[in-house]
């Protein structure tokens, strides 16, 4: 049979399978590895049905592709486990993978942290704010230094330049949100109170938020400090809310109490207020148990009594009449009749020698 393409002309090649050289290309490219791994194997298959060149090219795409992949997942694999490694043993602030790292401007009411920094300023700083913003947040079922009891703007859209005047807004709304957060503070561990504020805002913007916290430098239990009204029964709810008003001017108590007259006396007067209006309230429970009913009236009238003597410190023309006013025969606090109205009620309180709690109904 005669040549069909001439005397001395060679047969012309089959084509190129274009998927053989797109499979090692591909595979050259450590991102696009396994596509190129993934059609090295389909050209394989076809070549031999489409009688198309390239099975070389095919079979060396395929190889590398398979090579890369093999490599990456091994690194993925050695990696992970390294990163596990390192995050329990000390790969965040305090070495565990549940926290993440964050700022103040993160925290929300609830909130449970470990500062960056110190948790509280040095004694004798004239206010006391945290300095370093870094934190990591924590969950709270797990040792933590401080818990954030709650949040709160300040008030008006107003430039305020002034620290002092800052921190006094930071107290006075901070103190109800405490209570809020923990109505009978009796209960609280031993804890520092303090809050995070801007040092000066313009009237046009900036971040004008108070962030409310408690905690110590020992840490906190684990567990948040956040409690549950449903723990109480009407009668103790009754009480804790009589007693609020005195336990929130307490808590107002400035800085300064001992070096500012005008403060001193300011405070004095929270108190009597306070205190006048937590013995109302206390004559005014229903539903007590019988056996509470001594004692209650007892708190109210020590309430009343130290009412009149925080009334007349408030009225003190210096600090050293403000000392002596205030000191009630060295006796200046209702802590005595106010154990006996808990222990009526039902609420924890410390035993005598002070080392413990008891819970008697």
């Amino acid at each position: 049979m005669a040549d069909p393409y001439g005397p001395g002309q060679p047969a012309p090649q089959p084509p190129l399978s274009g998927l053989a050289v797109a499979s090692l290309v591909l595979s050259l490219l450590v991102c696009l590895a396994p596509l190129g791994l993934v059609l090295g194997i389909v050209a394989l298959v076809r070549i031999p049905g489409n009688g198309k060149r390239g099975k070389g090219l095919a079979v060396a795409g395929t190889a590398v592709g398979g090579a890369v992949v093999a490599l990456a997942t091994l690194l993925l694999v050695v990696g992970g486990a390294r990163f596990d490694a390192w995050t329990e043993e000390g790969g965040g602030l305090l070495g565990s993978r549940d926290t993440k790292a964050g700022t103040l401007f993160h925290l929300k009411a609830g909130d449970c942290f470990a500062p960056a920094g110190r948790l509280f300023s040095p004694e004798g700083a004239e206010h006391d704010r945290m300095t370093d913003t870094s934190v990591e947040i924590m969950p709270c079922d797990r040792p933590h230094p401080a818990q954030v009891y709650g949040t709160f703007r300040l008030k008006g859209d107003h430039a305020i330049s002034d620290p002092a005047a800052i921190y006094a807004q930071a107290i006075e709304g901070c103190v109800p949100l405490l209570h809020d957060f923990a109505p009978d503070t009796w209960t609280l561990p031993d804890v520092g109170f303090s809050s995070y504020y801007p040092e000066s805002v313009s009237a046009t913007g900036g971040d004008r938020t108070v962030r409310c916290w408690l905690g110590t430098e020992a840490g906190l239990p684990e567990a948040s400090l956040r409690q549950d009204p449903s723990a109480w029964d009407a009668g103790q709810l009754a009480y804790l809310k009589a007693m609020r008003p005195s336990a929130e001017a307490w808590f107002s108590i400035p800085e300064q109490v001992d070096t500012d007259l005008a403060a001193a006396t300011a405070w004095a007067g929270r108190m009597a207020e306070g205190g006048a209006e937590s013995a109302k309230l206390l004559r005014a429970i229903d539903g007590i148990p019988a056996r509470a009913h001594g004692p209650v009236t007892a708190l109210a009238n020590r309430l009343d009594a130290l009412s009149g003597i925080h009334r007349s410190a408030s009225r003190a023309p210096s600090l050293a009449e403000f000392g002596e006013r205030w000191d009630y025969n060295g006796d200046e606090n209702e802590s005595g009749e106010e154990w006996e109205a808990r222990l009526a009620l039902g609420l924890p309180v410390e035993d005598e020698e002070g080392d413990g709690e008891e819970q008697r109904p």
